[in-house]
């Protein structure tokens, strides 16, 4: 009897073998299981079946414990162990069937890297045929280019600038303009080669312009890109306003797109880095431009040199304005004058920004009439060479009564001065731009919506000083047409910017090539016969 007790005790400790390997062997099936995520949905079948077991035989143990002879007599034991082994072979085959998916869907993935490395590949023999090929067009429209003449050529790289510029439109307004004048200042824009018209060529205040078609101050704020605007084919470039003191502007956001309309509104606010960094740049330009002219051992071409200023080809002005808290309005004119007259072709007082608080002001009578004696009197006590010193320019509102215009006319005579560029932007809003969200945005107005009011005053500037005083035309001038209808109506020189902005390089051959046109069309032989032609 006690052997038989013992062997009973001995495969009651064999069951309890037989159930810590099952756990074990359940534990490293779930840590199987959960990583692949590939788990059958039997497997929680028999994980709940093996647990019922298990209670049921831990059930049965307990009991085992306090009587020992009944639970090793009980033939539910026999029948739990038997079922526990069944459980045990089903863990077995769902072992086997996770092997078998694992190894399935490990070879799915390695199919599936396959065939991403062999796409992969593909698109790049693609791309190296597309490289290729693009590099084989470069190479054969080079020398295609080769053989033809430098006009043709000249003519597609303004044209190729037609298919960049639209993406500025994606860009903000401040970023756009940056980006622009970094591309001037670097070279990255196209150089005319090929010669002005004839018939556009003029002289005012002693100057040769190849063209009357100039860029506006606002643009190349702080001389960086001269060079590169000049090279564009204007006839003169226009840089500022520039401030004694370097100055941020007004907070940002301040340019304002009305594409639809072509028309921006701006309050930058004469931001400037100031008339000492500014100088040291014109002054390094002057002083490059000196040197090449004396080491060049081939003279330049007649032309070239008629139409030669401070800058080099073409004719550079200087907008002077000033600090936004400065008290004394006329002694930042007069610095500014001191310091940067001698590289300039030709200065302007800018007084109508209306950005600047107060600024307006100076248009009044009085005001205008002591400014200019003060800049004036600082301009000439500066000594001078053959050339004399630059013209001086008083830049203009558009919002300004018949009196006020009067005014301006009669100070304008009276102390001789050398012109006036009329105009600056406007702080109405005409429709349609009164219809837009942004027309509510403080600031000044140019573009198109400018032109008819601009052209208005100018018609009326040139009746009033009964075209004694050169007049430059400015606002909203965006074809050859809008500058013909500039010079009929008094203006001697016609500025842009804003169409400059929207259509870029391309603009500028253009216009010139359309104003040529109108000129020839109402039989002018020249700019000078067609000034003031309306007012006749």
């Amino acid at each position: 009897n006690q052997k038989q007790k013992n062997k009973r005790i001995n495969s009651l400790m064999g069951s309890r073998k037989l159930v810590r390997d099952l756990f074990s062997s359940k534990q490293l099936l779930l840590q199987l299981v959960q990583p692949q995520q590939v788990a059958e949905s039997r497997l929680p079948l028999i994980s709940s079946n093996w647990i019922l077991s298990s209670r049921r035989f831990s059930d049965r143990n307990e009991s085992s414990k306090n009587v020992q002879g009944e639970a090793q007599s009980d033939p539910k034991f026999k029948q739990s162990i038997n079922e526990l082994k069944g459980k045990a072979a089903d863990l077995k085959f769902a072992k086997e069937e996770l092997k078998m998916r694992t190894k399935q869907t490990t070879e799915n993935l390695y199919k599936r890297v396959d065939g991403a490395w062999k796409e992969a590949e593909a698109s790049l023999k693609k791309g190296r045929l597309l490289t290729g090929a693009t590099i084989s067009l470069l190479i054969a429209g080079g020398a295609y280019a080769s053989t033809v003449d430098e006009a043709t050529f000249c003519g597609w790289l303004f044209n190729a600038t037609k298919l960049v510029n639209p993406f500025f439109a994606f860009l903000d307004a401040e970023v756009a303009h940056h980006l622009a004048i970094t591309a001037a200042s670097r070279g990255w824009v196209p150089r005319e080669k090929r010669p002005d018209p004839s018939i556009l060529g003029l002289e005012v205040w002693g100057r040769k312009f190849s063209n009357p078609i100039g860029l506006a101050a606002g643009f190349d704020k702080n001389a960086v890109a001269v060079e590169g605007l000049l090279g564009l084919g204007f006839g003169f470039v226009e840089v500022g306003s520039v401030t004694p003191i370097p100055q941020d502007g007004n907070p940002k956001p301040r340019i304002f797109r009305l594409r639809e309309e072509g028309a921006i509104i701006n309050r930058c606010g004469f931001n400037s880095e100031g008339i000492v960094s500014v100088a040291k740049r014109l002054g390094a330009q002057h002083g490059k431009r000196k040197l090449a002219e004396s080491t060049s051992t081939s003279p330049a071409p007649d032309d070239e040199v008629k139409h030669q200023g401070k800058a080099g080809p073409g004719i550079l002005g200087v907008n002077l304005g000033k600090n936004k808290t400065s008290e004394d309005a006329a002694a930042d004119y007069v610095q500014g004058v001191h310091t940067l007259s001698q590289y300039a072709d030709y200065l302007v007082i800018n007084i109508s920004s209306p950005n600047t608080p107060g600024l307006r002001k100076l248009q009044g009578r009085k005001q205008l009439k002591d400014l200019i004696k003060k800049v004036q009197a600082a301009r000439d006590e500066m000594q001078w060479g053959e050339e004399g010193p630059p013209p001086l320019l008083v830049k203009i509102a558009p919002d300004l009564s018949k009196q006020d215009l009067e005014d301006i006319a009669a100070v304008a005579l009276t102390l001789r001065l050398d012109g006036l560029i009329i105009s600056n932007t406007t702080i109405s809003r005409p429709d349609p731009v009164s219809t837009y969200p942004v027309a509510g945005e403080s600031g000044g107005l140019s573009g198109k919506p400018l032109f008819i009011p601009s052209t208005n005053i100018l018609n009326e500037m040139y009746i009033l000083t009964r075209g004694r005083i050169p007049l430059v035309g400015c606002g909203g001038v965006s074809s050859g047409e809008d500058a013909y209808k500039k010079i009929r109506a008094g203006a001697s020189l016609v500025q842009l910017y804003t169409a400059f902005a929207y259509g870029g390089p391309a603009l500028i051959p253009q216009i010139k090539a359309e104003l040529a046109e109108c000129l020839e069309r109402d039989g002018f032989k020249s700019v000078h016969e067609a000034i003031g032609a309306d007012c006749r």
